[in-house]
């Protein structure tokens, strides 16, 4: 206290800025703590950097207060009652800190280490040399923004000519927005008059079914026809392997079709494989590099978060109004066949919509279907929101492609979603990725053949899956479909029960270990067990009840569906990908990684 009292103005500025350290190293040896980072060089340095010199800042400028108004402050006590804060912090988000010692350990030692310092002479020094390696922080994060601002990926043409009356072709898929949210499958309060428009049009599928809960997996299959077990990519962040069967884009730029693909989160980077067949694959990010900066400062320290907005989470998504902007301007500049396709991410969590969107959700926030967790009620009405959002970035992609087509009479239109979302289904809040319900897997597809049919909605009952949509586009297309794939053209076979029992799903992200799940739908009946060997049976109109205790008969014959199908296919297996730390953070806060306090 005395020592206090006696510090010129550069002396208690240079220990504020030390004692803002210390606090700084130790917010961010919780963060390290709580994630499955610390493997990665760029998180030991970049966390820590960025935590220190926000809390650096902060102390300089209370002390450039305190001399501004002729005061002294009692350096000790801030420190331990910022350190209190940093531990209550901590504590409210639950951080899992009764593992991993070691991890623990770095930021209470860090801190226990530069607070040491505060008491001795050669303080100055360190501040000094510590001021200069905290500077590489926002160095690092204006490297990682100019990084992410690199090029589409591009590859040469190698198909032959144009085809003569080509039908151009556009798959739009909405990620995370799952069947029964939208009107036309029996949901309320939203509005969805662009998607309306379309079936209006074309062919709506009422019981579709996604055969992964996760994005990369259902991806891949879409532009495959292959269930994931035979495509090999089958948990995000993983490559997928080289397949001897051709890709859809590699089959149509074979036969003349020039492809596109825009899209718009990590889990379908082109470094897991999903540009090969496309010309021109784009997933450059739209975030400025301020923006970027806020995010990794908002992830590496807790007291930041408390006003740095939500919105600064830091997913590295691409907005759709973007994604929309770059996919029809190439569109428009092709000449000859197209094939492009358009991912729409911004109904994926966190639910943040634009003000706008968000207050017409509100105004119809007691219509129903409700959350089953009403916990989760908020964000159900807020997802709402955003597939209002996505909705109206899909009126704005078809009124693009009318530039060159008006009636759409030379274009065919897809629209389907990977998956859905879990509100309180099963016990499972706000993700989607252990989920083999309903709530994930029965999602909504439509398709739009040239011309349109005039005649108001055609609604197919299958059940179909996202391993039809490859073979339908060749079948519309007049493309010979490869007899490797998986799935069937929707359009000629009227009952899919006739050419296949059951459909295939999983949930098969690495991380769930022994408690991935492998599913069988057939007739009225939903199977699935997990590698542990656990097993639930469902009637598929009432998933509350488990009935493999009470089914002996139809479990046995599910489970033995199951395994003959297993055993009748080829399986592959990608690997994974060293990750940077930027999208190892992007992937936990998606919800795809051991989850860190932001979730």
């Amino acid at each position: 206290m005395v020592e206090s009292m006696k510090m010129n103005p550069g002396e208690q500025e240079r220990k504020a800025v030390l004692c803002g350290w210390a606090l700084g190293a130790l917010d961010a040896g919780f963060v390290l703590t709580n994630t499955e980072h610390l493997g990665v060089p760029a998180a030991i340095l970049l966390i820590p950097l960025c935590a220190m010199v926000f809390y650096g800042l902060g102390g300089w400028l209370l002390a450039k207060v305190a001399n501004g108004l002729g005061k002294q402050l009692n350096w000790p006590l801030l420190y331990w009652i910022g350190a209190a804060g940093v531990l209550l912090l901590c504590w409210e988000r639950k951080l899992p800190m009764a593992h991993d010692y070691h991890r623990l350990a770095i930021g209470i030692a860090g801190s226990l280490w530069l607070w040491s310092l505060l008491r001795r002479e050669q303080a100055p020094r360190v501040v000094a040399w510590l001021g200069k390696l905290s500077a590489l922080a926002p160095v690092i994060g204006w490297g990682l923004f100019w990084l992410m601002q690199s090029s589409a990926v591009t590859h040469p043409f190698t198909g032959k000519s144009d085809p003569a009356d080509a039908v151009n072709v556009v798959l739009v898929s909405w990620d995370t927005v799952r069947a029964d949210t939208l009107p036309l499958w029996g949901g309320g309060g939203l509005e969805t008059p662009a998607l309306q428009s379309l079936a209006d049009e074309g062919v709506l599928f009422e019981d579709f079914q996604a055969v992964a809960s996760i994005t990369g997996p259902a991806h891949t299959t879409m532009l495959t026809g292959l269930y994931p077990p035979s495509h090999g990519l089958r948990s995000n962040g993983h490559l997928a392997p080289e397949l001897e069967e051709v890709r859809l884009p590699e089959l149509l730029m074979e036969n003349g079709w020039h492809t596109g693909a825009f899209v718009s989160a990590l889990p379908v980077d082109p470094k897991f494989g999903f540009d090969r067949g496309f010309e021109i694959y784009d997933y450059r990010t739209d975030s400025t590099a301020l923006t970027q900066l806020l995010q990794l400062l908002r992830f590496s320290s807790s007291f930041a978060r408390m006003f740095l907005p939500e919105g600064l989470r830091g997913t590295f998504s691409v907005s759709g109004d973007t994604v929309v902007g770059r996919a029809s301007d190439w569109y428009q500049q092709q000449a000859g066949a197209k094939f492009m396709w358009v991912h729409l991410f911004d109904a994926h969590g966190p639910y943040l919509p634009p003000e706008k969107w968000k207050q017409r959700a509100l105004a119809r926030a007691s219509e129903g279907p409700h959350a089953v967790d009403s916990e989760d009620e908020e964000e159900l009405v807020m997802q709402r929101a955003e597939i209002e959002q996505i909705d109206q970035q899909l009126a704005d992609l078809i009124e693009n492609l009318r530039k060159s087509d008006p009636k759409l009479e030379n274009t065919m239109l897809v629209l389907v979603s990977d998956h859905g979302e879990c509100f309180g289904e099963g016990g499972i809040n706000l993700e989607h990725e252990s989920s083999l319900f309903a709530a994930t897997q029965h999602i909504p597809a439509v398709i739009r053949f040239p011309g349109g049919n005039g005649g108001g909605v055609r609604r197919s009952h299958g059940p179909f899956s996202q391993i039809d949509i490859a073979p339908s586009i060749c079948g519309a297309l007049g493309i010979e479909i490869p007899k490797e794939w998986q799935g069937v053209d929707v359009m000629q076979v009227e009952d899919p029960t006739s050419v296949r029992a059951g459909i295939y799903m999983e949930a098969f992200m690495e991380r769930l270990g022994d408690e991935r799940l492998q599913g069988w739908v057939e007739g009225d009946w939903k199977y699935i067990r997990s590698l542990a060997g656990e097993e639930r049976l469902f009637k598929r109109n009432d998933e509350t009840k488990d009935l493999a205790d009470s089914q002996g008969e139809i479990l046995d014959y599910m489970r033995e569906q199951l395994n003959k199908f297993l055993a009748t296919i080829e399986v592959r297996n990608g690997h994974g990908l060293d990750l940077s730390e930027a999208e190892l953070r992007t992937m936990s806060q998606l919800g795809y990684l051991d989850q860190d306090d932001e979730e």
